[in-house]
């Protein structure tokens, strides 16, 4: 064409140049607001326009459904009188699908076949065990479940299964059940959502069947692709194989999701493996001030593996980082509270705000500081705390041991974990309670132990019944969330959670201990029920602006005016669990996460650190995360909230905190669950890090016997004490292990 086409106008020189670049590969280097979607789209419709390629000989694939149709849209406002449908847009997935449908023959299918969902995958694994005559407490049908769609992921057939892929020393025989698995799906004429690419690499290994779309697709392109996993990798490479012309669009910085089989490699390596790459980078970016991008950039740039740009753009500098230093994640919540509701006079909007955490249990504090002020929130790809199953289903085991008479709590309890009382015998129970005007509970105890329902619910809710007693039986003498955990523990609840293989299945243990802290606040079981009944009746008006919770991993794509990130502390973030699991890998994932946070502010950026945090009742010290030091210093302001007369550390210890040269050494070394010792709710607090509190309150001698004072837990005696750290047993809390400085001798 001899006019170049008027949207081309709106492009920038980088955005015009991975637009016009149509032949050969392409590999888009598309930071953070640089607006890669509008290239993907005016690309689409440039090659259209070109008369080069059919709607229907373009590939085009996104992540979601919604990205699909909202590219398919602005592709059709682009060039309305070009346009017809595109019938190879969409998900990997769905393309996957409709690709075997075409051909499911070849592959012993037929193309009526069904999809089974993740609940459906877990029930045919179940028959496959029973029918195996393997015991379920020893392999979980979720792990089983997870560990299928891994392989899946990774374009494992059952066959492809070697010693190199298996983990654990059950796995060999989750490869064999894998087999018999693969082989029940296709005798029900099924397939999981894995199959929807593997079972397309298999077709593509017929000669015909590739040769007919890698010739079909003259263009491919390929939003997100730093999400790849290795079966789409492979699927992308098959097809483009005889064209070549692939354009993948993506940020290898924004790599967050290995977790699901994401490769950051795939990316990594694209160069390297299409000869006569063009790589294009697009660094202006249209979201964010200098000051915001220069600090993402300071941090991005400690991780090696990288392709490396520089972001940068023309709406000034902006105004400074600012870093809250605050005493207590208590602190943090108010603080982040009252500085959302400052922000609000000048931007009355709280849809442009959000607190991004790194942790689903950071929300807690949070929530119940919004509330406190009146601010108005809502949780973006999640729920609330308290609404949360296994928060519900901690606090209905509770409930129950302090009424009886709950049958709304007993129900829930009885049911999870399960264990053996099935449908039928329930029911028996509901219609005992009926019949005799009874409560589900004493209907139990009419039941448990009788031959009217099998021997295995009989003996279950004989066990149940005796736990729940028991407990009952501590209120007296007890805190109720000390019971919370025997509840747990004992129920066989905190044990379902560990084999859970669910990457959820940490948050949710992560929010239990949370809600044990919750409960310290509290002077009964009563006030704390109260509680949480006046926090779940807060008023949710679906059209008021409110600012957005949420966790990291969620804010992907997302932006805001105002941004708050709380929690950077060693042992949270970066966290401890993906430091010792992944070692530096994962610790550049998890700077990756950090620049994720980052980017996601326009205007104003607030990153906060707490001196202490509370971990199971015991108030244990902080250190700074890496990831602030890692920022500009001449980005930041530094902001103390600490007060003289609350501050845990000695003003010494708070220069060493932020000055000591070795302290990067150190930070490894921090705060973190000891996941292995779940069931005892134990925190590890490294000797290292404690050495950082070493000086404080050397003045004050304390010793074995003295009486002290502690603001929350009142009068105790020092029943053993270890340098800075004491063993207080306090008249009405029990034994807490304190820093002394939070004591005053009496």
């Amino acid at each position: 064409m001899s006019v170049a086409p008027e949207y081309l106008s709106l492009l920038n020189p980088k955005q015009l140049e991975a637009v016009q670049s149509i032949e050969g590969p392409n590999l888009v280097l598309a930071g953070a607001g640089t607006g890669k979607t509008r290239v993907l789209t005016t690309r689409v419709a440039y090659i259209l326009d070109q008369n080069v390629a059919q709607p229907s000989q373009i590939l085009c694939v996104t992540f979601t459904n919604k990205a699909a149709r909202e590219m398919a849209e602005r592709v059709q406002a682009l060039i309305p009188n070009r346009f017809d449908r595109m019938p190879w847009m969409g998900t990997f997935h769905s393309l996957g699908a409709k690709i075997i449908r075409n051909h499911a023959e070849a592959i012993s299918l037929k193309n009526s076949f069904t999809i089974l969902d993740k609940d459906d995958q877990v029930a045919l694994i179940k028959q496959i065990l029973k029918s195996e005559g393997l015991d379920q407490s020893q392999i979980s049908p979720k792990y089983v479940q997870s560990k299928i769609d891994h392989w899946k992921n990774k374009a494992l057939n059952p066959s492809d299964i070697t010693a190199d892929h298996l983990d654990s020393f059950i796995d060999d025989k989750v490869a064999n059940i894998y087999k018999i698995y693969q082989n029940r799906l296709f005798n029900i004429n099924c397939l999981d959502f894995g199959d929807l690419l593997l079972q397309c690499i298999n077709l593509f290994k017929i000669e015909d069947i590739l040769k007919r779309y890698s010739n079909n697709f003259k263009f491919i392109l390929v939003d997100e692709y730093q999400d790849t996993n290795t079966a789409q990798y492979i699927w992308l490479k098959m097809l483009s194989s005889l064209h070549h012309n692939i354009c993948c669009v993506g940020d290898d910085d924004q790599s967050i999701y290995s977790w699901r089989g994401a490769q950051a490699d795939n990316m990594l390596k694209f160069e390297k493996e299409n000869q006569n790459t063009k790589t294009i980078k697009l660094e202006q970016n249209y979201r964010s001030t200098n000051n915001i991008l220069k600090s993402a950039s300071s941090l991005i740039s400690y991780n090696e593996l990288r392709l490396g740009k520089e972001l940068y753009s023309e709406q000034g500098d902006g105004s400074k980082i600012n870093i809250h230093l605050t005493n207590s994640s208590g602190d943090e919540a108010s603080l982040i509270a009252k500085e959302i509701l400052k922000y609000s006079q000048t931007q009355p909007n709280f849809d442009e705000m959000a607190v991004l955490v790194r942790a689903t249990f950071q929300t807690r504090e949070i929530e119940e500081s919004l509330i406190k002020y009146s601010v108005p929130y809502r949780i973006v790809g999640g729920i609330r705390f308290y609404e949360r199953a296994e928060i519900k289903d901690a606090i209905s085991y509770l409930r129950l041991v302090y009424e009886k008479q709950d049958d709304v709590a007993f129900e829930r309890a009885l049911l999870v974990p399960k264990r053996g009382i099935g449908d039928k015998s329930f029911g028996k129970i509901i219609s005992l309670a009926k019949d005799k005007s009874l409560s589900l509970y004493q209907a139990s105890q009419l039941l448990a132990g009788s031959d009217e329902i099998p021997k295995k619910a009989s003996s279950s809710l004989t066990n149940f019944i005796s736990l729940i007693d028991r407990c009952t039986e501590m209120t007296s003498s007890k805190k109720f969330n000390d019971i919370l955990k025997i509840l747990l523990d004992e129920s066989g609840y905190m044990e379902m959670l560990k084999n859970d293989k669910n990457i959820n299945a940490l948050s949710k243990i992560e929010n239990i201990k949370e809600l044990t802290v919750a409960m310290e606040d509290y002077a009964s079981i009563e006030e704390f029920l109260e509680h949480i009944a006046l926090i779940s009746a807060v008023d949710e008006t679906e059209n008021d602006s409110k600012v957005s919770l949420m966790t990291l991993h969620a804010a992907k794509g997302l932006e805001y005016e105002f941004v708050f990130l709380p929690g950077w502390e060693e042992g949270l973030f970066p966290h401890q669990k993906t430091i010792d699991e992944s070692g530096n890998k994962g610790i550049e994932e998890e700077r990756r996460l950090a620049y994720v946070g980052i980017t996601r502010a326009k205007k104003n950026l607030n990153i906060s650190t707490s001196l202490t945090r509370r971990f199971q009742n015991n108030w244990m010290p902080s250190l700074q995360s890496r990831f602030i030091d890692e920022l500009d210093p001449d980005l930041i302001k530094n902001i103390s909230h600490v007060s003289e007369h609350t501050n845990p550390f000695s003003n010494n210890v708070l220069d060493e905190y932020n000055q000591d040269s070795d302290f990067a050494a150190k930070k490894p070394k921090s705060i973190g669950y000891n996941y292995d010792e779940d069931a005892n709710y134990q925190t590890v607090m490294d000797i290292e890090a404690e050495e950082n509190v070493r000086d404080i309150n050397e003045d004050i001698m304390l010793k074995i016997g003295q009486k002290v004072e502690h603001e929350k837990f009142g009068l105790g005696t020092i029943k053993h004490v270890d340098g800075s750290k004491v063993h207080v047993d306090f008249d009405n809390h029990g034994i807490k292990k304190l820093i002394s400085d939070f004591l005053s001798p009496c």
